[in-house]
């Protein structure tokens, strides 16, 4: 983490500079938020209802711009350059492509001053895409809620007991740790080099996890099962569960059990449903003995009866 004494040695000299701290009168940091979607309007909402003062936004569609109105009814709408100008602490929500370039433009504009803070709530980026910030003496932090959120008004409730993803420069860490704090959230800190994959690692249990839910759904409805999602539902939650708690251990299924021509048998029926799905469960399969092998609870012979059903179907 950029607060560890290893990670700092790499860290630019203004990113170590004392911090200066300019707040509002009641004491916090006033919050700037460019960007208003899902993850914006999240956050800023969690740190309005925590008493941070959202004073300023940018937003570019008429939707944000109407919920900006509604959820920060004191803040005033301007450039990410205003915007960052008028805040101590700018958060960057737009799009991971386009947070350098923003981050460049705020930077050039010469709204930035020295001890400030400018975040951005990326998963894959770590603070090396804020590097023009430090021109200016200011601060950087990634702050990533490990939450999905969906647009609903009840995403900032969301943030509460979430974990979220930091890696902040030294300057930044006390203040990134008070705003995680202040919305009910927990700080884990992620190393600099580590990000895409620390980002990948999440997607592949979050997104993916979605994804394979929604294909059994479809497969089941396919076959005729009526309410698909009320039949597996205790099934996925303990599933979940059972896996959070005991990891490995928790694998269960013909894999686990050595059932090879079940397998083979699911493997076929899959294919003439939807080749895709097939697959999926290839790799899955594939994935759970590598798994089972490394916890010590496959054998060779077991390992090696379910490879060669999945070698033979090709997956």
């Amino acid at each position: 983490m950029a607060g560890d004494a290893d990670t700092a040695k790499g860290v630019d000299a203004a990113a170590q500079r004392p911090v200066v701290r300019t707040a509002c009168a009641g004491g916090k940091p006033r919050v700037g938020i460019v960007g208003l979607g899902r993850a914006g309007s999240a956050l800023g909402t969690a740190l309005s209802d925590a008493g941070y003062p959202v004073v300023a936004v940018h937003a570019r569609s008429v939707t944000a711009l109407e919920r900006a109105r509604v959820r920060f009814p004191a803040a005033w709408v301007g450039t990410p350059a205003a915007v960052a100008e008028a805040s101590d602490v700018a958060i960057l929500t737009v799009s991971d492509d386009m947070i350098r370039d923003v981050a460049g433009d705020i930077a050039s504009a010469g709204a930035l001053r020295a001890g400030q803070v400018v975040v951005h709530a990326s998963g894959r980026h770590g603070t090396d895409v804020l590097h023009p910030v430090l021109a200016s003496g200011a601060f950087r932090a990634a702050v990533h809620p490990i939450m999905t959120l969906s647009g609903a008004a009840d995403d900032a409730g969301r943030l509460a007991g979430a974990g979220f993803g930091v890696t902040a420069d030294p300057g930044a860490q006390p203040v990134v740790n008070a705003l995680v704090t202040a919305v009910g959230g927990r700080v884990v800190s992620v190393p600099e080099q580590a990000r895409t994959a620390y980002h990948a690692a999440v997607v592949l249990g979050a997104n993916y996890l979605a994804t394979l839910v929604t294909a059994t759904l479809e497969l089941l409805e396919t076959l005729g099962v009526g309410q698909p999602a009320d039949a597996v539902a205790p099934l996925l939650e303990q599933s979940l569960r059972n896996a959070l708690e005991r990891g490995p251990a928790a694998l269960t299924g013909p894999v686990r059990r050595g059932d090879t021509e079940t397998v083979r048998a699911h493997l076929g029926a899959l294919a003439a449903l939807d080749q895709s799905a097939a697959s999926a469960y290839a790799a899955l399969a594939a994935l759970t003995v590598d798994q089972l092998e490394r916890a010590g609870l496959a054998g060779v012979e077991l390992a090696a009866g379910i490879r060669d059903v999945l070698g033979t179907a090709g997956g």
